[in-house]
């Protein structure tokens, strides 16, 4: 296996942490649900339909890479778990319904983008 692609997603995967980072602390959390997960995983889905039904010149440093270390669906599963070991029902159903509707969207509106 080549290095360049194995580096390309290490460079790409700084920045996408970085800007979960950044996103993430701008709106941290939203009526108890983590709105700045969700933010975080609807910009990744969107960006990542736009990249993939239309060209993409870098895919290890924009899929694996960026999009890779921005998107947290690892985060989202914990804080939805957290929800639920605290019995905050209503909540943990309305972080799961809002991520699968709004990240759904984000899919249809990147291709929708690139159509």
């Amino acid at each position: 296996m080549s290095l360049i692609p194995i580096l390309l997603a290490g460079a790409g995967g700084a920045i996408g942490a970085v800007l979960r980072y950044l996103v993430s602390g701008i709106y941290p959390v939203w009526r108890d649900i983590p709105t700045g997960t969700l933010l975080v995983n609807f910009l990744g889905s969107t960006t990542l339909s736009v990249i993939t039904f239309g060209t993409n010149p870098l895919p290890y440093f924009a899929d694996a890479g960026i999009l890779g270390g921005f998107t947290t669906f690892s985060t989202f599963s914990y804080e939805s778990l957290k929800l639920l070991e605290r019995r905050e029902y209503n909540i943990f159903g309305a972080n799961i319904l809002l991520s699968l509707l709004i990240c759904g969207a984000g899919v249809a509106l990147g291709k929708w983008i690139v159509s």
